[in-house]
């Protein structure tokens, strides 16, 4: 599962990948994780963004189109959301 996360966004398309309901996957994921499947998900996104401003000279527009958002708005809005910053101030600060 890990190699889709690049793509796959939703809780559902991972359930059809396993065949199983999406409400199966998120009570289990739940269950042994103690947090829901597409937390799980967004923090999977999260790390591969962090490391990529950290480890390429990638402008933060590069990097939204390589982690398949549709426009780097996009891209800064999630993180933004995620990390109460926006990529390139944390990028500022962790390089």
């Amino acid at each position: 599962m890990a190699s889709h996360y690049l793509s796959k966004r939703q809780v559902a398309d991972y359930a059809r990948l396993l065949s199983v309901s999406a409400n199966h996957l998120n009570k289990t994921v739940k269950e042994v994780t103690g947090r829901t499947a597409s937390d799980n998900i967004r923090e999977m996104l999260v790390q591969e963004a962090k490391s990529l401003l950290r480890y390429t000279d990638n402008s933060i527009s590069e990097i939204a189109y390589k982690l398949d958002f549709s426009d780097p708005a996009s891209f800064n809005r999630f993180f933004g959301a995620a990390e109460n910053e926006t990529p390139l101030n944390w990028r500022k600060r962790h390089n």
